[in-house]
């Protein structure tokens, strides 16, 4: 079964699993229909849904990343289509296979919604080609203060990465996925590595937890 009501089905059934016992309210009107969570200021654990900055680019970026509420807070770390962000095996059977922007293996559209999806390589190279980058400290936790045309900004806080279910370089590294699958490699997937002397967009293995900064389009 595929279509919106497949995806709506898999995020009632994902919301439900990572909550627990809270409560989820389905609302059908005429042919469509909507999961909406029950009241939980943290979107169970993934995060205060964000403010969506307009840096003069081809999509708005969020404020902050999924499972954070604030801007220097790293949130969570997931796999690539890890929905839940608790998978931490190495067998790559395990890992979603194929471009996941927007769908139900992509948790900025399953746990923020309103058009919010992880970002394409091609728009993370954008946003490295076309804005400012300035290393900063933001209340403590340094990063990028990444700076568009018109003077808006966003700050992307070194975020560190998860091998195994082990944090590795928390305090120095960025690493944060695309929804992109590799054309020449299944196992590996784009994403955005920084770190305080460079940036750039490369290819690693899925099985490895990086942090996601949605876009919306509009």
């Amino acid at each position: 079964m595929t279509g919106p009501f497949h995806v709506l089905l898999h995020r009632t059934a994902t919301l439900a699993r990572v909550a627990g016992a809270a409560c989820l309210a389905v609302c059908f009107c005429g042919d469509s229909a909507s999961a909406r969570p029950g009241p939980v200021d943290d979107n169970y654990g993934y995060g205060r849904v964000a403010e969506a900055v307009d840096l003069g680019l081809s999509v708005k970026w969020a404020d902050h990343n999924i499972g954070s509420s604030f801007a220097n807070e790293v949130g969570r770390y997931f796999g690539y289509g890890d929905v839940d962000g608790r998978e931490t095996s190495n067998d790559f059977k395990k890992y979603t296979k194929g471009d996941i922007c927007g769908t139900e293996h992509d948790p900025a559209y399953v746990y923020w919604g309103g058009g919010w999806r992880m970002p394409t390589a091609d728009e993370i190279t954008e946003l490295c080609e076309r804005c400012e980058w300035r290393w900063v400290k933001l209340d403590g936790v340094e990063g990028f203060k990444v700076v568009g045309r018109r003077g808006k900004s966003i700050f992307l806080p070194v975020s560190g990465m998860k091998s195994n279910g082990n944090l590795q370089f928390e305090k120095i590294r960025g690493y944060y996925w695309s929804g992109n699958m590799c054309d020449d490699d299944a196992n590996y997937a784009p994403a955005l590595f920084f770190y305080k002397g460079g940036k750039l967009v490369k290819d690693y293995k899925k099985v490895f937890g990086f942090v996601i900064r949605p876009v919306r389009e509009d």
